[in-house]
């Protein structure tokens, strides 16, 4: 992104706002901005307010957005700090996708959108507090029982190198948008991706001496991620969520406890009966009948979108080789 918007007017002047010749497609000399506005101390519903900004070469979203603003004189909320995929405080929606603002190139037609599942300040700005309350109720910092032994203290390099990619998190809260667990709030109690990749980046780590099991299980109700990986297709920092924090928490809990979690006890019986997934018996098994029969718009779809097959879970015979399926997963 450019440093200021004085920068970014100084190279408007110099290319009147044509691409450089690297910029994909036809040459462009405009960007179309779609914003979604809304102020809830004001507006009655969100609505959408379009720009046109000059573009220049290597633009990003950012800057279309700082030139609306200070060039165009329209109080847009927004946020950005570092302006170097550093902070995380940018990601936005753009096109339907979750990215940061200040690292995401310019396309030719932009619709902005805030991030989901939280609380909207103002246009594009939105209320963190909720996921961060999570982390703290999920206590994602080191807890040790035993003395610090000054500095610098041995590392097990195998241990190390495991949460490695946990550490790179931004906190842009991108995957936490993009999580469709999360479109359910008062159905299903799930942290989110975010807070679970620091939870494991806490209790993976070999000098940690908290009983993490229960938060695991209780508090962030790990089993619930549906394992769609769709927050590892939006995060900036690359970061396999699922494989590198998500998976090996719920390894975790069940190497503690294999009864705790009713997910993973309905999803092995169903594997040693079967030898395949059922969705219709895992969803019976974990949920049961009465949360099924209270929601029936939902189970409808789910069973118009063949995501459920009545017929299939009562009458389907085990696979071929479901002797050697057993030996697999449960010797």
């Amino acid at each position: 992104m450019y440093s200021d918007v004085r920068q970014f007017q100084g190279e408007v002047g110099k290319t009147g706002g044509k691409c450089d010749g690297n910029c994909s497609g036809s040459e462009l000399t405009m960007v179309t901005l779609h914003v979604s506005r809304f102020d809830p101390q004001t507006d009655a519903a969100p609505y959408v307010q379009t720009f046109q900004v000059p573009h220049v070469p290597h633009m990003r979203i950012i800057d279309a957005l700082n030139y609306v603003q200070e060039t165009l004189g329209v109080d847009i909320g927004y946020r950005w700090y570092c302006g170097t995929k550093k902070c995380g405080t940018c990601a936005v929606r753009m096109n339907g996708k979750e990215v940061l603002a200040c690292w995401e190139a310019a396309e030719a037609e932009m619709s902005l959108e805030p991030l989901r599942h939280l609380p909207r300040i103002r246009d594009l700005a939105v209320d963190r507090g909720p996921a961060e309350a999570k982390l703290v109720s999920l206590q994602t910092w080191l807890q040790r029982a035993r003395p610090y032994g000054g500095f610098p203290e041995p590392v097990d390099a195998a241990n190390a190198a495991s949460l490695r990619s946990t550490m790179d998190c931004l906190s842009c809260l991108a995957c936490y948008s993009a999580c469709p667990v999360l479109d359910f709030p008062d159905e299903i109690a799930f942290a989110g991706p975010a807070p679970l990749v620091h939870l494991a980046r806490v209790a993976l780590d070999a000098r940690d001496d908290a009983s993490r099991v229960s938060t695991i299980l209780k508090e962030a109700h790990v089993h619930h991620c549906v394992s769609c990986y769709q927050c590892e297709a939006v995060c900036p920092a690359h970061i396999p969520i699922v494989s590198a924090a998500i998976e090996p928490l719920k390894r975790m809990a069940y190497a503690s406890d294999p009864q705790a979690s009713s997910h993973t006890r309905t999803f092995m019986e169903i594997v040693s009966r079967r030898g395949r997934i059922e969705p219709m018996l895992l969803v019976l098994g974990t949920r049961g009948w009465r949360a099924v029969l209270q929601r029936p718009a939902r189970t409808l779809r789910l069973l118009l979108r063949g995501k459920v097959r009545p017929m299939a879970a009562l009458l389907r015979r085990p696979v071929a080789g479901i002797e050697k399926i057993r030996q697999i997963f449960f010797r």
